[in-house]
């Protein structure tokens, strides 16, 4: 089985501010290092194959955490992977998130430099130089192909187990975790955002008997289960304390389901 567990980022410093994030370079804060040292002490008697992160300051700082609590030998990493990076604001990253007025298109609102949150059903709407949902959708799934794919793949050829963790992003999770489970045919909707370093699971099971002879590309029958969301079970003390709503819910993987 390939046990594949994905954790989001720890606190940022455009978290604190309700920035526009994306592939912006923001440090973590002081709450969000601790939040990285809790998810990595959270995770220190849990031995991973190998340990994945989006190259951005906030993900690898987080992912190095987590590698520093894992034991000796410490497991192989990779904190380079741009396809599980942040979907890009363009022109939005570092502006104050808004509210769109009524009567006013969002043409005008970029004119004037405001950049509001999008509904949901306008998945194919993008900010001046950004990405779409539509986009990050297809970055999520070339990310699975490339990264989780291959463990699939040497699970089914040795009949083995492999847990691989994935540190990444609100936005770009709920993409990651959606794309594993097309993996198995299946579909997957989050239940709601996710905290600052909050962590889902999701196991993968080769399906009839192992091990197979399969293709470096080859998907094999497969089960998907999506067995933990949302956990958050490391960060008692370590939250701000505030709901989840606007722009830490959207940056947490939420989305504006109906015209506010």
């Amino acid at each position: 089985m390939l046990t594949v567990t994905l954790i989001r980022h720890g606190e940022s410093t455009h978290n604190v501010l309700a920035l526009w994030s994306g592939c912006t370079e923001c440090p973590l804060t002081e709450r969000g290092t601790q939040q990285a040292r809790a998810v990595g002490a959270y995770f220190a008697d849990t031995q991973f194959t190998k340990i994945y992160a989006s190259p951005l300051p906030r993900a690898r700082d987080t992912a190095q955490a987590v590698l520093d609590a894992q034991p000796t030998p410490k497991p192989p990493h990779d904190f380079t992977i741009t396809d599980i990076r942040e979907q890009s604001f363009g022109a939005a990253e570092g502006h104050q998130t808004c509210v769109r007025e009524p009567d006013k298109t969002l043409e005008a609102h970029f004119a004037e430099g405001k950049y509001p949150i999008l509904y949901e059903s306008e998945k194919h709407v993008a900010f001046p130089g950004g990405e779409s949902v539509e986009d990050l959708t297809r970055r999520g799934e070339k990310a699975v192909r490339d990264v989780v794919l291959p463990h699939v793949v040497d699970v089914a050829r040795s009949g083995g187990d492999e847990h691989i963790a994935l540190v990444s992003h609100g936005l770009c999770i709920a993409q990651l975790v959606g794309a594993i489970v097309r993996l198995g045919g299946g579909t997957w909707k989050r239940k709601g955002p996710m905290v600052n370093t909050g962590w889902v699971r999701v196991e993968v099971r080769i399906q009839g008997e192992v091990p197979l002879q399969v293709a470096d590309d080859e998907v094999p029958a497969i089960e998907v289960t999506v067995t933990d969301e949302g956990r958050t079970d490391h960060l008692e003390g370590l939250l701000d304390g505030s709901s989840l709503h606007g722009m830490k819910a959207i940056m947490g993987g939420g989305m504006v389901g109906a015209k506010i």
